[in-house]
């Protein structure tokens, strides 16, 4: 057509170098499918206050460019079309997450699985360091196998104990591991006081002369949202230091995105749950929201005045509404006792997809409710709305090497 349009494709890569140098080679498996506003980049203008004869303008001087926002949204994406042969790679879905949350760790992979309880997994060689790490493993009553994943929450010998039991809800009823078979190992993003590293986002107009590449970025929220009977998305919000128009190298071509598979929708035949401390829940929607906190570290080492961001805060709140149930038998759907700011629920998980390389699951270890529980109205059936928090965590065990993701008060993880 040869007129630019709002379609492009986006990119984001971690800055190898750190702050102030951005990246400038990206591959297919660093772009994205993703809706998202044009990116306007700003630039400051300075002015002297002076009086001046008449009402001519002032004289004016560009200053300084950024911080920019930028936002997107986008469906959830997982990391591999096949059946991984080791522990997950990083895709820009994790490093998105792992921007506002704060760290990432790989582990869990294992071929000599040999069998379980209702909440257990036993292997003959355990992995170095998995304490705190999901792993999902095939059940045994399954044929084709099908898979579940739990989070380890201790590890004694060859034993992983896990936060919450097996379950496949398409399956029914509680699972146990199969005798054999491979346990795919989890890419854990987990809420800790780590500061960001820094990434380029690069956005390719549809013709060959727009194209902006944004730097020094981190993201300041982040929100997953699973629906059920649709398909997960995330939302998140990125502000940059700085940007430079490359003006050339736009029309992007065809993408296979063959290592980027969208997840399934959310349906229990697909493995969608949320379970607590009670059993599992027949929630409606769940959504994650992610936010980081940030100041400007204003300086004159930096070429646009902003050095780095610095992160200050953050948090992480689980909403999840759920039918309300006559028996009232969870702590999250009883119309007949709403529950108050502080109450523990527990630990609560979320998964969603059973297909490795293309599943998640979060975790809130030791949940409380932020707010009295909301009665309202879904489809004219009464619903309630649970607004959960991480509390402090620190019951995670393990008889070999520690880890980093142990005992972190909210995790995110691609299996």
């Amino acid at each position: 057509m040869g007129i630019p349009t709002t379609t492009g494709r986006f990119a984001v890569k971690e800055q190898s170098s750190g702050w102030g140098t951005a990246e400038t080679s990206f591959a297919n498996a660093n772009f994205l499918e993703a809706q998202i506003t044009v990116p306007t980049p700003t630039q400051s203008t300075v002015q002297a206050d002076v009086m001046r004869a008449n009402h001519f303008a002032p004289t004016r001087l560009a200053g300084g460019k950024g911080p920019t926002e930028i936002s997107l949204t986008m469906p959830l994406h997982g990391f591999s079309t096949s059946a991984p042969t080791g522990d997950p790679s990083e895709h820009p879905d994790a490093l998105l997450l792992r921007s506002v949350l704060g760290a990432n760790a790989t582990n869990g992979y294992a071929t000599d699985v040999t069998g379980g309880t209702n909440q257990t997994l036993t292997v003959t060689t355990p992995a170095g360091g998995i304490g705190g790490f999901a792993v999902m493993a095939p059940m045994g009553s399954t044929s084709p196998t099908e898979y579940s994943t739990g989070w380890v929450k201790t590890k004694s010998s060859g034993t992983y104990t896990m936060q919450r039991k097996w379950a496949l809800t398409a399956a029914g009823g509680d699972q146990t591991p199969n005798s054999s078979g491979t346990v795919y190992g989890s890419n854990a993003v987990y809420l800790t006081n780590t500061q960001p590293t820094p990434f380029t986002f690069e956005w390719l107009g549809s013709t060959a002369n727009v194209s902006f590449r944004f730097y020094d970025c981190v993201v300041t929220s982040a929100t997953i949202t699973l629906n059920a009977r649709e398909q997960p998305t995330l939302a998140v919000t990125i502000r940059a230091a700085n940007w430079t128009n490359v003006g050339s190298g736009g029309a992007p071509s065809a993408a296979a995105l063959s290592n980027r598979p969208q997840m399934p929708i959310v349906l229990s035949d697909n493995g969608a749950r949320v379970v607590d401390a009670n059993a599992e829940q027949k929630a409606g929607s769940v959504s994650i929201a992610m936010t980081c906190n940030v100041s400007d570290e204003v300086n004159y080492d930096a070429p646009q005045g902003v050095a780095k961001f610095v992160v200050t805060k953050r948090l992480v709140e689980t909403t999840v509404v759920a039918p309300a149930a006559s028996s009232g038998a969870s702590s999250i759907d009883n119309p007949a006792s709403l529950q108050t700011p502080g109450t523990v629920v527990g630990a609560m998980q979320v998964d969603a997809g059973t297909t490795p390389g293309r599943a998640f699951s979060a975790l809130v270890p030791n949940g409380v409710i932020k707010e009295l529980q909301a009665l309202g109205d879904n489809n004219s059936l009464v619903s309630i709305t649970s607004v959960v928090e991480c509390a402090i965590y620190a019951s995670d065990t393990t008889d070999g090497d520690t880890t980093a993701v142990m005992n972190t008060p909210f995790r995110l993880a691609f299996l």
